[in-house]
């Protein structure tokens, strides 16, 4: 069962590709993909691949001599919780703010909560006074100051003429106390290395979710004080304590929630606000996500059918769909996917059910949406290797999100105003949707955690004239358009745009396409005045990749899962001490050969080094050509396979085995006849090893390809 939610969170494990200069530029922008460092260091023969595999992003312009500190006497200044770079070092200033943990009459004023702040000081020496606050970076629980080092990097819209301010929501995970729930780690849902599903998996997780309930009670923790409303009236703090007469806010996903929690009930001192994803209180989620991923669906099969090679490929990617989930609900796929707390190794069972998450998971990214059509095929055709990058991903989701916040929040303002019968209808209105069900047990999980239902406040449209700009993706299937409109309709000053081949959130989403980065911060420069918005129709429905583009193998994304994330060290070890040794063969038949050619004999058996030097010339070539092309290809396809034109690359390890067999070959002979030296022999049987090694190392890997 998903957790209420869940599926909100933007993912942000690829946002440090940072945005061009302009819309196409954005488009064409890749960045290099991990896997290709791991090929340089091979080929370099002696670089072990321990740096983590991102390049370093290029290091900005200093910033403007301007107080290291902006943090106010109220505020308690401290060390950053999370990593800063060190080119941005200068721009950035931490510290506390301390509230209390409820505001009701009657509460404990001696109970109170902290609050990490991040001021990101502009890139201007003269900048705006009014700041721009961002409340939170996602869904309840998914953090705000984990999110640094992308807002360092890709809200120059904002930061070049104004201070943005970071802080973390009460009960998130760097907050303290913190509502974060280890008791619901992957961990404690794998039995014998499978990871539980169905029954077994939802009677655990009610056990595992009273004992955070109960541990949180023990220590003290009103779970009722961590509210939309609650978070609004820290944000009126945090703006009394910072000393601003105003200030601007963005948010994003459920951000929006306590943005629009602001204008309803603090408004004072908010001169603009941009909600980009809008989740309004009055729509009832559970009831009207469904049909959000139907226009997602739609919004795909026609883009699709407008693309030549998409609708050759995939002429009816709704019934190959409506297959897959079919077959899943029968027969589950099997995938092996990785703990996100220590990457140990699990089976892991994918039904229906989950295979609709994932889709509607991979409508959110811009990026993923584009090989969308490629794997819902090679799912039709019985390709289990396809769902292992959307498990993994939507496994990895499960510990990015603070699960007791989110509860909190969804169980008093959401789950008690959606109807059990109108979610039911919802999914019954097509089949498709019958698969959709990210919210089964929500009503057993808030039995458990057991807040009181939200005043029903929380439930009415937001009137407000603050100017407001609204944005939403068109694949959007959390807050589509729909969502926009019900919002902006009791807004006076309100400007909504919705941008072609994006998913959720297209302001943060910037590292795609800048265009509605760029008109949120033509608004910020004047709230009062409708932004340029042309860049729109210079948007394009995705360029979809597909089985012209792609030769599919899960071999790498499995490699990089095991070099880069774990660095696994006898995956690194095996592969880089191999590579040192055919390197080295390469040098000795080179030395061997120019000594040859003066003298016209040699002390080696007839033709080994000449096998030796073919197979490991060979294998190496094959590491460079494979360096090569992971640099010069995009990310995405490297996740799901090759381009599909580096298919001759794959023959070189073919051939490299064949130069092997007939080293192999002469080297027996030569040691039975006791042929050439000994010392010859010796260094070349350790190259046969090597390249045996080698071979059995690319073949674990899955590497071996065809």
């Amino acid at each position: 069962m998903i957790a209420p939610r869940a599926l909100a969170a933007p993912s942000t494990s690829d946002a440090p590709a940072p945005p061009a200069a302009d819309a196409s530029a954005s488009r064409a922008h890749r960045r290099r993909h991990p896997l290709a460092l791991l090929g340089a260091a091979l080929v370099a023969a002696g670089s072990v691949l321990l740096t983590g595999g991102l390049p370093t992003p290029a290091a900005a312009s200093d910033p403007p001599l301007r107080p290291s500190s902006l943090i106010a006497d109220e505020l308690e200044e401290t060390g950053c919780p999370v990593d800063v770079p060190v080119e941005d070092d200068r721009r950035v200033t931490c510290g506390v703010l301390t509230v209390p943990e409820s505001r009701a009459p009657g509460s404990d004023p001696a109970k109170t909560v902290q609050l990490p702040v991040a001021v990101i000081a502009s890139r201007s020496d003269d900048p705006e006074e009014d700041p721009l606050v961002f409340p939170t970076t996602g869904a309840p629980g998914a953090g705000s100051l984990d999110s640094l080092s992308y807002v360092l990097d890709h809200a120059d819209w904002a930061s070049q003429n104004r201070d943005i301010i970071v802080i973390e929501q009460r009960g998130d995970a760097l907050a303290e106390p913190t509502l974060d729930c280890p008791e619901l780690d992957t961990s404690h849902f794998v039995r014998d290395g499978v990871v539980l599903s169905g029954e077994k998996e939802a009677t655990v997780r009610l056990a595992q979710l009273q004992k955070c309930h109960d541990r949180l009670i023990e220590e003290g923790r009103n779970l009722a004080a961590y509210t939309s409303a609650e978070s609004a009236a820290d944000l009126t703090d945090l703006r009394s304590a910072l000393g601003y007469d105003e200030w601007n806010l963005y948010g994003l996903s459920y951000g929006t929630r306590i943005a629009l929690t602001v204008m309803r009930d603090r408004p004072q001192g908010l001169r603009a606000v941009i909600l980009d994803g809008v989740v309004p209180p009055q729509v009832r989620e559970y009831e009207q996500m469904p049909a959000g991923f139907r226009t997602a669906l739609d919004t795909l099969a026609a883009d699709c059918a407008a693309d030549a090679d998409c609708a050759r490929l995939y002429p009816d990617l709704e019934a190959s769909l409506a297959t897959v989930l079919d077959r899943a609900e029968k027969s589950p796929l099997t995938v092996t996917v990785k703990s996100p707390e220590d990457r140990s190794p699990a089976r892991l069972t994918v039904d229906d059910t989950d295979l609709v998450s994932d889709v509607f998971d991979a409508f959110q990214d811009a990026e993923v949406v584009r090989i969308l059509p490629f794997l819902i095929d090679r799912l039709a055709h019985g390709d289990t290797d396809a769902a292992a990058p959307l498990a993994q991903r939507s496994i990895d989701a499960r510990g990015r999100i603070t699960e007791g916040l989110q509860l909190s929040i969804d169980c008093a303002e959401e789950a008690p105003f959606n109807d059990d019968a109108a979610i039911l209808a919802a999914r019954e209105a097509d089949p498709i949707l019958s698969h959709f069900a990210p919210f089964d047990g929500f009503r057993e999980d808030c039995a458990v955690w057991a807040v009181p239902a939200a005043s029903a406040i929380e439930t009415d449209p937001v009137v407000s004239g603050i100017p407001t700009l609204l944005t939403n993706g068109a694949y959007d299937p959390h807050t589509p358009r729909a969502w926009s409109e019900a919002a902006a309709s009791t807004l006076s000053a309100h400007y909504l745009y919705e941008f072609p081949g994006m998913g959720h959130g297209a302001v943060w989403a910037n590292r795609v396409d800048d265009c509605a980065a760029t008109i949120a911060g033509r608004f910020l420069d004047d709230p009062t005045v409708e932004p340029d918005s042309t860049c729109i129709a210079d948007m394009t429905a995705p360029d979809f990749l597909t089985a012209t583009d792609i030769h599919a193998t899960s071999a790498l994304y499995r490699l990089e899962s095991d070099v880069i994330h774990d660095r696994d060290p006898i995956t690194i070890g095996v592969g880089v001490a191999s590579v040192l040794v055919l390197a080295a063969t390469l040098i000795y038949a080179a030395v061997y050969g120019l000594l040859w050619l003066r003298r016209r004999r040699g002390d080696a058996p007839g033709g080994t080094v000449l096998a030796a030097a073919a197979s490991a010339g060979l294998n190496l070539l094959y590491v460079a050509g494979l360096a090569l092309v992971m640099a010069n290809t995009e990310p995405i396809i490297l996740a799901i396979g090759l381009p599909a034109g580096a298919w001759p690359l794959l023959l070189l390890p073919f051939a490299a085995i064949c130069a092997a067999v007939l080293l192999i070959v002469l080297l027996v002979l030569a040691w039975m006849r006791r042929e050439g030296s000994l010392f010859h022999r010796v260094l070349l049987s350790i190259s046969a090893a090597a390249s045996v090694v080698f071979a059995v190392w690319l073949t674990a890997r899955g590497l071996l390809l065809l």
